[in-house]
């Protein structure tokens, strides 16, 4: 399938686009990258070098596709990071450009503004994407902080997260919510998603290994997003992407490194795991 990524690039290691696009590209996806920003590194690191793009230049690589029928080839599109909130209507001009031609077009939302309990995006951009880009979403994949910011519920472990959840949904056309980086009071080894729908609640867990690598949120919605794609199976699609960022996460503290081992470990992340199911908790 054909999906529209516009997020954020880096020319050393793996967040945005170089956490998202080789993993839908090695689960059976053409990707067309958009890029946001344009950085040496990410910015956890010491420094970096580079700079946000100009909105001007964006719509000009939009209006290329454009010139060439190419936005009607779309089967889905997947938002990150997007650097500035004059972005945010031009990736919705994309996105109803290719909802025009397949009304099907799945719109996938990683709601990037912020964690650890404060925003790392200005003001006008999360605000954008809150009132333009979540009602739009076929699917949302929101952190505990962006979860909280959009919808106002304070989530402080499992027990709080559905009611948020509920919340969010219903400022969309009823799109799946899958919550990350939920605490989990009984079982602190262990990485838990939530994905909630009309079939109800559903819960994946995976064996945690900490590590202080970035883009695990972009890389975790690429391996949703690309076994989602294909046949839409939920629990399978949240139980191996679960399973597939343990798996990152593994060998990403055994070596120590200080960038996910996403290439390195694409052997077992990219085989279905039977037994990575995702369960009905409700």
């Amino acid at each position: 399938m054909n999906i529209l990524s516009i997020q954020s690039h880096v020319v050393y290691g793996h967040v945005g686009h170089q956490a998202s696009t080789f993993p839908l590209q090695r689960l059976g996806h053409e990707v067309w990258s958009l890029p946001t920003v344009l950085y040496s590194n990410h910015l956890a690191h010491p420094s970096f070098t580079g700079r946000k793009l100009d909105a001007g230049f964006i719509d000009e690589l939009l209006e290329g596709l454009r010139k060439l029928d190419l936005l009607g080839r779309l089967d889905a599109v997947l938002t990150g990071y997007l650097g500035d909130a004059p972005i945010v209507p031009m990736a919705i001009a994309a996105l109803e450009a290719a909802r025009a031609v397949k009304p099907e077009v799945v719109f996938a939302c990683d709601p990037v503004m912020g964690d650890d309990g404060a925003l790392y995006v200005s003001p006008a951009l999360a605000e954008a994407i809150g009132r333009e880009l979540v009602p739009r979403a076929d699917i949302l994949f929101p952190n505990i902080f962006e979860l909280q910011h959009l919808t106002g519920v304070t989530v402080t472990g499992l027990k709080d997260v559905r009611p948020a959840m509920e919340a969010l949904r219903k400022q969309t056309r009823n799109a799946l919510v899958i919550a990350t980086g939920i605490p989990d009071e009984a079982q602190n080894d262990v990485i838990t998603a939530l994905a909630l729908d009309d079939s109800g609640l559903w819960q994946a867990k995976a064996k945690r290994h900490p590590m202080g690598a970035s883009g695990n949120g972009d890389c975790f919605a690429a391996l949703f997003l690309g076994r989602y794609l294909g046949h839409r199976d939920l629990p399978v699609a949240l139980g191996n992407a679960v399973e597939g960022m343990s798996k990152i996460a593994a060998l990403t503290a055994a070596t120590n490194a200080d960038e996910l081992k996403i290439v390195e470990s694409q052997e077992v992340w990219s085989k279905v795991d039977p037994n990575a199911m995702a369960k009905r908790i409700g």
